[in-house]
């Protein structure tokens, strides 16, 4: 039932690929709301300078460096080029940085292991897109929904708009539930790395250290996992109420635990394949001119389109097997 119900998401992601596009494009103009004005400050700091010539063939790390020292609430460095956005990200969320520096986590006894966090602007417009996120999902469960997926912008807008005051309640119910978890994790999380402090084998310490992360990665999985159930069932079966819908999603997928954990991790892992098999072609792809900056653009949003694909690919999955699960009506293969 898992492999089914990868390969149907999958088909009915691909039947509503132009709405795929269409959320590209929506996130494309959300990141130009940062990106815009990042390239002007960027430009208007290289304009008349050597190192303007030497970033066209490489990252000109001295520069950043005294760039950085200037703006030192910047999030932008060289640890965002390549994949390594991906293990920002993941940091940024096990430390509680996302969404929108919510959950820090501090130790108070030390304050300087929480590690930089975010420029607020870019917290600002990461919170801004998680309510953006929000509205279109009930119209993009709508689309998914139909027998034959199918959608329209006026459509899409419908469905968002019908559903945003539900799903906003949800999503405030689940960061209420993330506040929670992070709280109870703190104290896990000190307490751990006190035994790795002292572990008397580097191995042991590593276990504790990455076992802990791993604990809180696997907690946060299932709490996504439960919300986009609670997600579904508002749009299926037209809930009007969050914690009801909240509670029996949960209750589905604990109850069937393997099957709707089984199909996250697998469409995760999908997502890891991708970013495995694009770091390669990031890096042998060299960047030097206006026409190679063109064809890094076009990729990069290529590699956004799949990521954004799978996204609705998961949502499709489980609209399948919510059907399935519940008792619901059948559907064409």
């Amino acid at each position: 039932m898992i492999l089914e119900a990868v390969r149907r998401g999958c088909g009915r992601a691909w039947a509503l690929r132009s709405l795929v596009l269409f959320l590209l494009v929506a996130n494309l103009l959300m990141a130009a709301l940062l990106a815009v004005p990042l390239a002007g400050t960027l430009r208007d700091d290289l304009d008349h300078r050597g190192t303007a010539e030497s970033m066209l063939y490489g990252f000109d790390y001295r520069w950043w460096s005294a760039w950085a020292d200037a703006h030192p609430d910047t999030s932008f460095g060289p640890d965002l080029l390549g994949a390594g956005f991906a293990f920002k990200n993941l940091d940024l969320l096990l430390r509680g940085h996302l969404p929108a520096g919510l959950f820090a986590l501090r130790d108070p006894e030390r304050p300087e292991e929480a590690g930089p966090g975010l420029d607020p602007a870019v917290l600002a417009l990461g919170a801004a897109y998680l309510a953006l996120q929000v509205f279109l999902a009930g119209g993009v469960i709508g689309a998914l929904r139909a027998p034959q997926p199918a959608w329209s912008v006026r459509g899409l807008l419908h469905g968002a708009g019908f559903y945003f005051g539900r799903l906003l309640r949800l999503a405030l119910a689940v960061l209420v539930l993330d506040a929670l978890l992070f709280a109870l994790y703190g104290p896990l999380a000190r307490w751990a790395d006190a035994e790795a402090r002292e572990a008397v084998s580097e191995r042991t310490a590593i276990v504790w250290l990455v076992g802990r992360h791993l604990l809180l990665l696997l907690a946060l999985l299932l709490l996504n996992m439960v919300a986009s159930y609670a997600r579904i069932l508002i749009v299926l079966e037209e809930r009007s109420s969050a914690l009801l819908a909240l509670l029996s999603a949960a209750s589905l997928c604990l109850g069937l635990l393997a099957r709707t954990f089984g199909h996250v991790l697998l469409m995760a892992l999908l997502a890891v394949a991708g970013l495995v098999l694009w770091s390669p072609l990031d890096r042998a792809w060299t960047t030097t001119g206006y026409k190679t900056q063109v064809v890094t653009f076009v990729l990069l949003e290529a590699f956004v389109f799949f990521r954004i694909f799978l996204r609705v690919a998961t949502l499709g999955g489980q609209v399948v097997l919510t059907r399935r699960l519940a008792g619901g009506p059948a559907e064409a293969a």
